[in-house]
């Protein structure tokens, strides 16, 4: 039988003794049947015509048993919804909660400073309040400088890239409990600040490589929420190592620094085998489950980060995202965030113990707020990916935030009990984690390219880290037990982030209209708006 010649991706079509392009999946149907022996249980093969995949064969068929549904045939499709379903879980499963796990154990080294403070670091170390805040913003400001690193996903091999900044950061974590001197304790949270500034802000942009925009906002919650949950563990940890401590000939703050640390180190290794590089290339997946994990992003890449080689930047999408003034409003709502964001997590602890607790039970009572943000942010990510809406819900996020953040600093004002102060905790901390995590996804979702997502993650993350410079400074010692202005000024940051967030989204539905009327017209006049065909496969920011 003659083979069948079909486009599989975006109305691409091949004339006559063109090549094709790299982002038209010429697919070939062959089939193994004999001329007129038509039947649904035939094999079929699919060949890719394309410089990414030539010369490939694989059987679309998961096994022997498998036929072949009537809406497959007629409409030519390659894979059906149970095995893209299959591909997305293992991803799921074997990359987004490891990587969860890497953000945990950063997020874990990062801010543990906290705890090591009432732990007795302040006292051995000789910190006042100044010198505290000093060795904060070390950590930030090398972190702020090498935000620009998110872009590096996009060209070197994340496995070795992700495998050496867990490394180097668990390394620089650990050491941190040999030191003997605020100057040496600066030193190695400003290197712990450029190891992590690798990693973390350009995780996104690396799970984009491997998921729809419709399917980020949850991974990219998955982990996030990893966030408030090693905070949560920080905690109880710092609290079992501190109890465990008090008579070991070891402080109980330098025990807590190497205990956090050294993980990491051990962690790297395995982060090497088990990152991949492109969803084609990722061990857990069989033959088919890879050209499958390849397929299904066919209209979302429009670039060549998925055959995992080392590209060089593309300076005009570069500049193009720089010039667009939604990344700047983007950045300033992520700074208002980290304003809030990065004060709790390192006051958090002497808040509490400011309220009467000592410093053991201040430990302990620090863990569930973050735990019930880590639900919240889930619970988030999965509505807002299911509504394919980010706006609303990050509205509603920094309203929680804003008004936990004035309960607190209201209950201050007038003196009111401690359940009133802590309640308010449970609020902010749910709210800007969510408000955080659907801001970044939102950042990607409406990039087109690889380069243009690393650079609209690394502008996020350069002006919006600043805001930790600012948050640190909201809690001096003088304004204890309340920090009535403090919580005041958090709680403005995070209302402003709701009305921007209403601005981004009137200026994306304009642009999503003139994009449509454009089609339109194009339509009207009879002409086929380029490539992809039609206003439906245009692209359409997110909302």
């Amino acid at each position: 039988m003659a083979s069948d010649t079909l486009s599989a991706a975006n109305g691409y079509s091949k004339t006559p003794n063109e090549e094709p392009s790299e982002d038209a999946y010429e697919l070939e149907v062959i089939s193994s049947m004999s001329e007129g022996s038509a039947g649904v249980d035939s094999p079929y093969w699919i060949e890719a015509k394309s410089p990414l995949d030539e010369g490939e064969k694989f059987d679309l068929r998961a096994s022997d048993s498998r036929s072949v549904s009537q809406s497959s045939q007629q409409g030519f499709e390659l894979y059906t919804p149970d095995e893209e379903k299959t591909v997305v879980k293992k991803f799921d499963r074997r990359l987004v909660f490891f990587i969860a796990l890497l953000y945990m154990l950063s997020f874990l080294d990062r801010s543990n400073i906290g705890n090591a403070k009432i732990a007795g670091m302040s006292k051995d170390l000789h910190l006042d309040s100044s010198k505290y805040v000093w060795t904060l913003r070390s950590f930030y400001i090398t972190y702020i400088l090498f935000e620009w690193m998110a872009l590096c996903y996009t060209i070197f091999r994340p496995s070795v890239y992700i495998a050496g900044c867990v490394f180097t950061w668990g390394l620089f974590a650990s050491l941190q409990s040999l030191t003997n001197s605020f100057p040496l304790l600066c030193v190695f949270r400003a290197l712990l600040g450029i190891s992590e500034a690798a990693f973390g802000p350009g995780v996104p942009v690396f799970l984009s490589f491997f998921y729809k925009r419709s399917e980020l906002a949850w991974r990219t919650g998955l982990f996030i929420s990893a966030a408030p949950l090693a905070t949560s563990f920080a905690s109880s940890l710092a609290w079992l190592i501190t109890k465990v401590s008090e008579r070991s000939p070891i402080a109980p703050w330098r025990m807590l620094f190497l205990i956090e640390g050294f993980p990491s180190i051990l962690v790297s290794v395995f982060a090497f085998h088990c990152i991949p590089d492109e969803p084609g290339k990722a061990y857990y997946l069989t033959t088919c489950e890879k050209k499958i994990a390849k397929l299904r992003l066919r209209k979302e890449v429009q670039d060549s980060h998925r055959n995992g080689k080392a590209k060089r930047l593309k300076w005009k999408e570069i500049q193009e995202t720089l010039k667009d003034p939604t990344c700047y409003l983007t950045a300033v709502m992520f700074f208002s965030c980290n304003v809030a964001f990065s004060s709790l997590p390192v006051f958090l602890p002497t808040i509490i113990e400011d309220m009467g607790y000592s410093a053991l039970k201040a430990q302990a009572l620090s863990a569930p707020p973050y735990l019930v943000a880590f639900v919240i942010v889930l619970l988030t990510s999965y509505y807002s990916d299911k509504y394919q809406n980010r706006s609303v819900f990050i509205c509603l996020h920094s309203c929680i935030a804003t008004s936990g953040y004035a309960i607190i600093s209201i209950a201050g004002i007038f003196k009111a009990g401690v359940v009133w102060r802590y309640f308010g905790v449970y609020l902010a901390s749910s709210g800007f984690f969510s408000a955080i995590t659907l801001l970044i996804t939102w950042v990607i979702n409406n990039q087109r390219s690889g380069a243009e997502k690393g650079t609209g993650v690394a502008m996020l993350n350069v002006i919006g880290q600043t805001g930790p410079l600012v948050g640190v400074h909201l809690f001096p010692k003088r304004q204890a037990p309340y920090y009535v202005q403090g919580m005041a000024i958090c709680a403005i940051f995070m209302a402003l982030v709701g009305l921007l967030s209403l601005l981004l989204r009137r200026i994306f539905l304009t642009r999503n209209s003139k994009v449509i009327a454009i089609y339109a017209k194009l339509e009207d006049e009879g002409c086929d708006g380029g490539s992809g065909g039609s206003k439906t496969q245009a692209f359409r920011y997110m909302t």
